[in-house]
């Protein structure tokens, strides 16, 4: 997979629009249009196909200490699972669901020890802090690579021109969005049909995404939750 950097998009658009020797558009405004494009292509792939950006991170966690921040490049708090490994210990950290969740945390609270699985739920309690993740119950040991969490990653955001685009199959659309917009301040006359264009590029996206599994197997898979809450 070719991985283009913030440079060569800018160049393609460029030629795109023959501007090459125009300074009327300059290199920060087509640099916000490839990132605005690089955000809708986003939305389309974290809706349509979450695992394109699936990654993994340890989530160090500290005896006595219950409340953790989130990886810094989660998008929109989207966390796949978490997982416990430690020694021959092995399972799923649960989130809190929804139902009688605040009587669950208050019989973890009261009737909990140390040896229950643990389980989460994500609290917001300003826009300082952020979101961040409870841990029930409260550590009571410390470790740095037993728990893992797997979560959804925001797409690159490109600043430098040497920043790599992590978007290569919607590369097409990338371009042509950021074409429109800058038609879109020129006033130009093919602003219509460029908009055409994109929306032909997004169709394509959409249907790319829709499509894109990995090993084809569409098998419906049950959910066995039961069973890990009760062995």
């Amino acid at each position: 997979m070719i991985y283009k950097t913030l440079l060569q998009l800018k160049n393609e658009v460029r030629r795109a629009l023959d501007i090459e020797q125009e300074d009327f558009i300059q290199d920060p405004e087509i640099t916000d249009y490839i990132n605005e494009a690089i955000n809708e292509a986003e939305a389309e792939i974290h809706n349509l196909y979450k695992d394109y950006f699936l990654t993994q991170a340890n989530l160090p966690i500290s005896y006595g200490v219950g409340t953790y921040s989130l990886p810094a490049g989660i998008y929109a708090n989207k966390i796949r699972g978490i997982t416990y490994s430690v020694n021959e210990r092995i399972y799923p950290m649960k989130r809190i669901r929804s139902f009688y969740e605040f009587e669950r945390i208050a019989n973890i609270l009261h009737y909990g020890n140390a040896n229950d699985d643990y389980v989460y739920i994500l609290e917001n309690d300003s826009a300082a802090i952020g979101i961040q993740l409870k841990i029930y119950p409260v550590p009571q040991e410390t470790q740095n690579t037993g728990v893992v969490i797997w979560y959804y990653r925001k797409a690159n955001i490109l600043v430098n021109d040497t920043d790599l685009c992590d978007i290569p199959e919607f590369y097409g659309f990338v371009v042509r969005y950021a074409k429109m917009r800058i038609y879109e301040k020129e006033f130009h006359p093919n602003l219509p049909y460029c908009v055409q264009q994109v929306e032909a590029q997004r169709k394509q996206m959409v249907n790319t995404l829709t499509v894109m599994v990995p090993d084809n197997d569409d098998t419906i898979q049950p959910d066995l939750s039961h069973y890990w809450e009760h062995s």
